[in-house]
């Protein structure tokens, strides 16, 4: 009798243990903050960044004091005007002024959906999204310049006409949070991180169709506490970004590489 009251409380303790086991596994929440931002998005490339320090390793890079853009860049619309200097947040970088740019402010323009400029994802993502916004908000694509020699093919100069101004999201991930990197030290900027962006658009004549351009690698500097620069030049080959049509299930998509073009650009991300 012993015995079977010693089973039973023996079963008792693995029935109460295996109830705990969810709640002990269970996976936690994932924390995603959310870092509202002004991102302003220049005409043109200023690259202050000395790249040649920066990768020091024994390797003969360009430096970016003395290399900037020769194309043109992923612009913005115009619509609300930006700053017209950039590095003017004092040494160690040189300001320049006499520049074009346009601003696009988290939650502001609401349409269908307000703009969204954010860090997200754990501070890991900048994200900038103008779709449903009023007008809509839209920003240029220059694809006039197939890239030659690229490990690849080169895209074709005639698509989208060469050029094409649209709404569409732009990412722009890194490893960890923006939120956790330094502040530039010197021009050469050790502090400085690389990241991979991706840009998703409406082909213009088939809403059936989406298009996603990839730049592999680009730099971000964190210029002071509140400012992040975004950089994708001729300095280090950043600006080479890659073309695809995307159709079908929006989970598992056909994807039809396009080709490689030169799509530069240099976006300033401003805590609000």
């Amino acid at each position: 009798m012993k015995r079977i009251h010693l089973v039973r409380a023996l079963v008792l303790v693995v029935v109460a243990a295996l109830a705990f086991l969810p709640s002990l596994f269970a996976a936690k929440p994932i924390r995603s903050s959310t870092v509202p931002l002004n991102i302003h998005v220049y005409d043109s490339v200023i690259d202050e960044h000395d790249t040649t320090a920066f990768y020091n390793n024994g390797t003969a890079f360009c430096s970016g004091l003395v290399n900037p853009a020769d194309i043109s860049a992923f612009t913005g619309d115009g619509v609300v005007a930006g700053p017209t200097s950039a590095y003017s947040t004092g040494a160690p970088w040189t300001a320049t002024t006499n520049l074009s740019s346009t601003t696009y402010s988290d939650k502001a323009d609401c349409g269908n959906n307000c703009l969204r400029a954010q860090f997200n994802s754990n501070d890991k993502i900048l994200s900038f999204d103008t779709r449903g916004t009023v007008g809509p908000r839209k920003v240029k694509l220059d694809f006039s310049h197939p890239c030659q020699g690229c490990a690849g093919p080169a895209g074709s100069p005639g698509v989208f006409g060469g050029s094409l101004t649209t709404d569409g999201l732009l990412d722009v991930y890194l490893d960890f949070p923006y939120t956790s990197m330094g502040v530039c030290s010197s021009t050469a900027c050790p502090e400085a991180q690389p990241a991979f962006a991706k840009f998703w658009f409406t082909d213009p004549s088939d809403t059936s169709v989406t298009w996603r351009v990839d730049w592999q690698f680009l730099r971000v500097l964190r210029i002071s506490t509140d400012t992040w620069y975004v950089i994708a030049d001729s300095c280090d080959g950043t600006q080479i970004a890659g073309l695809s049509s995307l159709t079908g299930k929006r989970s598992r998509p056909k994807t039809v590489f396009n080709g490689y073009y030169l799509i530069p650009f240099f976006h300033a991300a401003v805590k609000k």
